[in-house]
């Protein structure tokens, strides 16, 4: 007679051996994991005197069900396996290692339920290897919209993991970004991991602004050439290797000009240097120019066109050509390929000052999936002073409620200032405060110095931008009169010196 063994595992999975005494060959490193529907399922197998496991998702009410062989070829012990949950109708493209070194392979596959998206439920997830089988559940819910904010790093701490409602100033007012800061724009939308999971497409040499098959839309090149000075009286585009848009010999161009300082705005208009715009028989476009033009290495060339996408689905490469250099693109079209971030995600920057041609040639843009939330970052000191409108919009058929989701934001890039100084007496301290629209976190130094009967006392104390706006010191002045307050940051004095007079226990200021 065969006894199973059974064995608790942490969370409620369930171990079965046959062997009491035996180790688990396989184990899950965490269990029982919630994923919204669009992002990825990966669940981390531990392997142990083995080198390859199965892992089998299943329905717990349903007809999906898919198994995959994963085997460690790191040598490390384990192997991640990522479920992306928006390819659940094609197990190859859904299932891969996250390790490259790593494999995973399909064995069964779930029969054709003709929905791409995996439906929200439980499931059921069981991992086996040799006469171990550990059993857990996975749970998949709607994608979520919980709003957008707005808030400002300091430049060089990572803007990753950041939750902007915990750092926005309540003004009610569009926040102010000081120049030197990262302007973060935060969209708490879950469910987009697998769509922006790729480069996005307005990081590409061409894109489009709408991908969607049939769109009236336009094309965009943003092209920067490898060595500087490369010079060429004519501007190549073609179109191969798949479906081609159709190009329009009238109202054709939007913008033609060169970029010189990577803030994603015109600053060479090149429209009165045009001498001809040409649609080729091969389906591109020829820009030829009355004489040679030269873009520089650490400049762009931006040019923006209008067309007509193609009615049939797929992708095709699109290359541009300047100065004995050629560069390529993929453009993929789809029914639901609005969207320059990723397949039905689209980001737009308005502002009364410039005219961005491409949102990514100034802002990055990352998907995270521990927060739930679209992070659109850029470098303040790129931009122009000025407020900016940053919107999003999540096409219908990426959101489980079939609603399309626009959200937007706006921000005020300005100079830094400090202002406000201030200090008060308390008992033996004085207390320094001021205010200032750098970003929560920075570093500053408020310094105090006194003159004494021809002794001169100094006190520097570094502190930091309080989520409110507000810097504050505490210092222990040797006695009563006058003394100067400033303030620095990045070795800079930015407010002060301002004499105040000190006296116990009174308020004075500045």
């Amino acid at each position: 007679m065969l006894i199973l063994g059974l064995t608790a595992i942490p969370s409620g999975a369930i171990a079965v051996d046959s062997d009491e005494s035996a180790a688990e060959s396989v184990r899950f490193a965490d269990v029982q994991r919630v994923e919204q529907q669009g992002d990825f399922v990966k669940r981390t197998l531990v392997l142990n005197n083995t080198d390859e496991a199965r892992l089998q998702i299943s329905a717990a009410e349903g007809d999906f069900s898919t198994t995959v062989l994963a085997t460690d070829g790191s040598g490390d012990g384990s192997v991640t396996v990522v479920f992306d949950t928006r390819q659940a109708d094609d197990s190859d493209a859904a299932f891969r290692a996250a390790d490259a070194n790593d494999t995973v392979s399909v064995l069964t596959r779930s029969s054709e339920t003709g929905e791409t998206t995996l439906s929200a439920g439980r499931y059921n997830v069981i991992a086996s290897a040799g006469h171990t089988r550990i059993a857990d559940r996975l749970w998949i819910e709607p994608p979520s919209v919980r709003g957008s904010a707005v808030c400002s790093v300091p430049a060089a701490q990572q803007p990753s993991h950041i939750d902007c409602a915990d750092r926005s100033r309540e003004t009610g007012s569009p926040s102010v970004v000081a120049v030197g800061d990262d302007a973060v724009v935060q969209y708490r939308v879950s469910g987009l991991e697998s769509a922006v999971q790729r480069p996005a497409p307005g990081t590409q040499p061409v894109f489009a602004r709408n991908a969607s098959t049939g769109a009236h839309t336009t094309h965009v090149v943003q092209w920067s050439p490898e060595t500087d000075a490369r010079t060429s009286q004519t501007l190549r585009i073609n179109y191969r290797g798949g479906p081609s848009p159709s190009l329009h010999s009238s109202r054709l161009v939007d913008h033609i000009g060169i970029d010189t300082d990577a803030d994603g705005e015109i600053d060479r208009s090149l429209r009165t240097a045009v001498n001809r715009y040409q649609v080729t028989s091969t389906g591109g476009l020829t820009v030829a120019f009355d004489e040679p033009i030269s873009v520089a290495d650490n400049e762009t060339l931006l040019f923006e066109y209008h067309v007509v996408n193609p009615r049939t689905e797929g992708v095709s490469d699109a290359s541009v050509s300047f100065g004995g250099e050629t560069v390529h693109s993929s453009l993929e079209y789809a029914p639901n390929g609005l969207g320059n971030v990723g397949p039905g995600v689209d980001l737009r920057v308005e502002s009364s000052e410039m005219d961005l041609i491409s949102p990514q040639t100034v802002f990055d843009v990352a998907y995270d999936a521990e927060t739930d939330s679209l992070n659109v970052v850029a470098d303040s000191a790129r931009l122009e002073t000025g407020t900016y409108n940053v919107t999003v919009a999540i096409d219908s058929d990426i959101h489980a409620d079939g609603e399309q989701v626009v959200l937007t934001e706006a921000f005020t890039v300005a100079e830094p200032s400090v202002d406000n100084l201030s200090a008060t007496m308390s008992d033996t301290k004085l207390n320094v405060s001021a205010r200032t629209n750098l970003a929560p976190q920075t570093k500053m130094d408020i310094d105090l110095t006194m003159s004494q009967e021809g002794t001169t006392y100094f006190s520097r104390c570094l502190t930091t931008v309080g989520k409110n706006g507000v810097v504050t010191c505490s210092f222990a002045p040797p006695g009563t009169g006058s003394a100067n307050v400033s303030i620095s940051y990045n070795d800079t004095v930015v407010a002060g010196p301002e004499e105040i007079e000190i006296e116990s226990n009174v308020t004075t200021r500045g």
